[in-house]
C-alpha cells in the first residue's frame, strides 16, 4: 500500500512537471498562419504548416524574402520556424520563453508565450526589455477528409454574438 502511494505520488508530480510543455505542443491558428508547436530536440518550436492566401496564390510558393539572411530569402515560409528556442517547462507564471520570427519584417525577437485559462495561446514580443502581447493563438484540430486532405478545425468555436 505505502509503495502504491509512493508511485502515485510520483506519476503525479510527473504529470504536473509535464503538462505546461504539453498543453502547448499541437496546432495553433494566429497571425493567418497554421503553426505546429512540437519538440526540437530539448527545447519547444512552431512550424509554418500553412498560410492562409487568396485563392489564386498557393500558400507553399511563399517566400522568406524579407530575411535578412540574403540565404533564406529564397526558402519557403512554410516549413519554416517562425518559433524558436522556446523554454520546454513554463516559468512560475506559466510563461515559456523563446524567440519569435516577424517574416514581414525578416527579423526575430525575443518572445513569451503563455497558455491562457480559455485554452488559448498568447503571444507577446519583446524590444529590448519591454514586452508587449502581439497576438492570441487558437488551438487547432487537425483531421483527415475523405479526399485524403488534412482539414483544419478551432478547437474551441468561437461564439458570435
Amino acid at each position: 500500500m505505502r509503495l502504491s502511494l509512493v508511485l502515485f505520488s510520483i506519476l503525479f508530480t510527473l504529470k504536473g512537471i509535464t503538462d505546461g510543455q504539453n498543453n502547448l505542443i499541437g496546432y495553433w491558428h494566429g497571425f493567418g498562419l497554421i503553426v505546429e508547436i512540437k519538440e526540437c530536440e530539448d527545447k519547444l518550436c512552431g512550424v509554418i504548416e500553412h498560410i492562409f492566401v487568396s485563392d489564386d496564390k498557393d500558400p507553399k510558393t511563399i517566400l522568406d524574402e524579407n530575411n535578412k539572411d540574403k540565404e533564406l530569402k529564397s526558402r519557403t515560409l512554410v516549413g519554416s520556424n517562425i518559433l524558436f528556442d522556446f523554454s520546454r517547462q513554463p516559468d512560475s507564471s506559466g510563461t515559456h520563453t523563446g524567440r519569435i520570427y516577424n517574416p514581414d519584417e525578416g527579423k526575430s525577437y525575443k518572445s513569451k508565450i503563455r497558455l491562457l485559462e480559455n485554452g488559448d495561446l498568447e503571444i507577446e514580443g519583446c524590444f529590448t526589455v519591454i514586452c508587449r502581447k502581439v497576438g492570441e493563438w487558437l488551438p487547432v484540430t487537425i483531421s483527415i477528409d475523405g479526399n485524403g486532405k488534412r482539414v483544419a478545425k478551432l478547437t474551441n468555436p468561437l461564439a458570435i454574438f
